[in-house]
């Protein structure tokens, strides 16, 4: 379609819109197409996201990732996200690696979303270091998380924006600008509040470890945002622009720009940043509709886990794919209950212990 024709598309079709929902009369005979409307919404987004097009803050990058970090690296690990049953379900894999001569600390390259940001941060850092083989520190861990992150009730407006995530089916700019815009105007959890909850875990870590790269998206644009350890952002900030989940935290500032949850967008893992390296092992939340369905996703956008591990292994990368997958003996869960996370501390572990041969073999 000309520039032109563009326009003159826009000026009949945003008339029609405005015509058909101002007139009773015109709205029970007449009504744009949902491909009239579809064309509008996606313009308008991309004029949104053309308002950022001259900015120089480095942290925009679409995807597939242009010359992506991960290129000539040796091992690499993604980690998605998937709020408290995701993180616990990774203290507990993580701990049955360190303490059985699996170091992944040897990655060169650390990708994270959500709760993987936190993860993989604590990872790098040393965090995870502190707890001891008998899991002393981690009796506290749910008692802790369910005081920093209520979950048991909700505003209108932060149901608002938690039923759009739910009933979102495709990751169209104009769908995640929506997201987004409700989630800026949703009564969340404060910022700065929720920065502060990041200390708890990350300590007195004050910078993005050297080998770590956090994935967040921008809510005005619906830009896939990707903080590089040179960023000159705190891991703090980082990490809980990355875990802002739109109506429950946040949003959070990223330098000019206010941020949500890495998983709300096209991919909830990020796989093509790791492009180009031999290896790497990716950990992910669910690959089904089934477990979607369950509660182990807090949205239903699509899940293109699958493909992106094909499209790694597609271009050189030998790839390991860890589901977590629902907790044993469970039917349903919800992954933002604070009393999922013991109980996923432990089957992570026992993930953990299950999969030290084959990551001994993978990782060395």
């Amino acid at each position: 379609m000309t520039q032109s024709s563009r326009r003159n598309f826009l000026k009949t079709s945003t008339f029609g819109v405005a015509a058909v929902a101002s007139n009773p009369i015109l709205a029970k005979t007449s009504s744009p197409s949902s491909k009239a409307i579809a064309e509008v919404e996606a313009f308008e987004a991309k004029k949104i996201q053309e308002s950022t097009a001259n900015w120089d803050d480095g942290l925009a990058h679409p995807i597939p990732y242009q010359n992506p970090p991960g290129i000539g690296k040796d091992r690499a690990i993604v980690l998605g996200g998937g709020s408290e049953y995701m993180s616990s379900f990774l203290v507990g894999y993580f701990h049955a690696m360190l303490t059985n001569g699996i170091d992944l600390r040897l990655a060169d390259i650390v990708v994270g979303t959500s709760a993987g940001a936190v993860l993989g941060s604590a990872l790098l850092g040393g965090r995870l270091d502190l707890f001891s083989a008998e899991f002393n520190l981690l009796a506290d861990y749910p008692k802790i998380m369910a005081k920093l992150v209520p979950t048991k009730k909700f505003s209108l407006s932060q149901e608002r924006v938690i039923k759009m995530g739910i009933d979102a089916k495709d990751g169209s700019p104009a769908t995640i600008q929506a997201i987004g815009h409700a989630a800026m105007a949703a009564r969340s959890i404060p910022e700065d509040k929720f920065e502060m909850n990041m200390k708890v875990f990350l300590g007195d870590m004050k910078n993005i470890p050297p080998k770590m790269y956090i994935t967040t998206i921008d809510c005005y644009t619906a830009e896939r945002l990707v903080i590089a350890p040179d960023a000159g952002i705190p891991v703090t900030t980082a990490c809980a622009a990355s875990a802002s989940a739109p109506g429950v935290t946040g949003p959070t500032w990223v330098k000019d720009r206010v941020c949500m949850d890495g998983s709300i967008g096209s991919t909830e893992t990020h796989c093509d940043i790791v492009a180009g390296s031999k290896r790497a092992l990716v950990i992910a939340l669910a690959d089904t509709i089934e477990q979607e369905k369950a509660g182990l996703r807090l949205n239903h956008l699509p899940n293109t886990i699958l493909q992106e591990v094909k499209d790694l292994e597609a271009g050189g990368t030998k790839t390991k794919l860890v589901v977590v997958g629902m907790l044993p003996g469970r039917k349903t869960l919800s992954v933002v209950d604070p009393a999922i996370m013991e109980p996923a501390i432990q089957y992570g572990f026992e993930r953990g212990m299950q999969d030290l041969p084959e990551m001994k073999r993978f990782w060395s």
